[in-house]
């Protein structure tokens, strides 16, 4: 069960959305909680990482799958992790970008180093993305 709280100046949390008081409702009143703490993600930030994979994927010719070349980007940017199939085989998997799998801090992190793999890869300039993104997102 998750919830999100905003920490207001007296130091007291407050529900912050209408679907997390259905959830706070069937907390008993009294009983003692524990919460793990995690900072939000920009949802914006998400919606820009996406608008650079559209970016990328309309100037480039060798994906025809936007998600192909996102897994790709990710794992060459050094995000993914190994496992070994029923076979013996060793399959490198793309890490998941999802906002529980990730925090604000590792999503910056993973957004400059996937830009990096886009200048190595692909002729981009991240002047020109950035244009482009700060034009159509």
């Amino acid at each position: 069960m998750k919830i999100c709280l905003i920490k207001g100046l007296d130091n007291k949390f407050s529900i912050a959305y209408p679907s997390d008081y259905e959830v706070a409702r069937k907390l008993k009143a009294g009983k003692e909680y524990y919460f793990e703490v995690k900072n939000s993600r920009n949802i914006k930030f998400l919606r820009k990482f996406f608008a650079l994979m559209k970016v990328v994927y309309e100037n480039q010719e060798v994906y025809n799958n936007m998600d192909h070349l996102r897994r790709d980007l990710t794992v060459s940017a050094g995000f993914y992790t190994t496992r070994v199939t029923i076979k013996g085989e060793t399959v490198i998997e793309a890490e998941s970008i999802s906002f529980s799998k990730m925090d604000a801090v590792q999503f910056s992190e993973f957004y400059d180093r996937i830009l990096d793999e886009i200048i190595k890869y692909f002729p981009l300039t991240k002047e020109g993305i950035a244009e482009y993104i700060d034009q159509y997102y």
